[in-house]
């Protein structure tokens, strides 16, 4: 059955609605050698009901005029180093099904999951390690994610945020994945920058709790 890019889009406005994500874009790109195109779509943060997810993207391939589908699938970007699953349906009804239980099961990997579950109370988990660290001369405020690009290919993909410490200081971090094993993690405040290589993400509070604790 030929499905319509229309048909889609429509579909996924009707999942993820505007109260349930941050942004979501999409672009479309050649493929070499051949006539069709990518028709990727971006999601940065996903929070409703139980579903919590930082980002993700799912990758079409449609016919070059963007009005069918060519194959009746799609990719998903499964965890941060550009692994990604691919999902078959046959019609849209199918489709909608299937990327629900995809979002609604958090069929993701190990490395996304982690730093999903992370935002759902950043503050309270840092504030915590200050605590158990006798460090109650301050506190984080509030911990965003602030997306600088929505658009952009996973091998160069990184996540941005804004800190709040008490309510007098704004740390930006960026969190990049350096290759398979590594992530570098890079604060900044008023004039210091400070660079460091974790390589689980279960050590993001730790470093961020040192940072504020050296240099706040």
């Amino acid at each position: 059955m030929k499905i319509t890019v229309e048909e889609i889009n429509e579909s996924i406005k009707k999942i993820f609605d505007e109260s349930k994500l941050t942004s979501i874009d999409s672009v479309y790109e050649k493929i070499e050698n051949s006539d069709d195109l990518k028709l990727i779509i971006f999601f940065h943060n996903i929070f409703y009901d139980n579903i919590n997810l930082i980002y993700s993207k799912i990758i079409f391939i449609t016919d070059k005029d963007k009005i069918y589908l060519t194959k009746n699938n799609f990719v998903y970007l499964y965890d941060i180093n550009c692994e990604y699953k691919r999902i078959d349906f046959e019609d849209i009804k199918e489709f909608e099904n299937k990327i629900k239980k995809v979002f609604n099961n958090k069929l993701f990997g190990e490395n996304i999951k982690t730093l999903s579950d992370f935002m759902k109370s950043p503050s309270t988990l840092v504030n915590k390690w200050l605590s158990d660290n006798n460090i109650t001369d301050k506190s984080v405020f509030g911990f965003k994610y602030e997306p600088k690009i929505t658009i952009m290919p996973c091998k160069n993909l990184f996540f941005n945020f804004v800190i709040n410490v008490s309510d007098k200081y704004e740390i930006y971090l960026v969190i990049v994945k350096e290759n398979s094993n590594n992530y570098k993690m890079t604060f900044k405040v008023n004039n210091k920058e400070k660079e460091v290589e974790i390589d689980n993400l279960n050590m993001l509070i730790r470093e961020i709790g040192i940072f504020i604790k050296e240099n706040i």
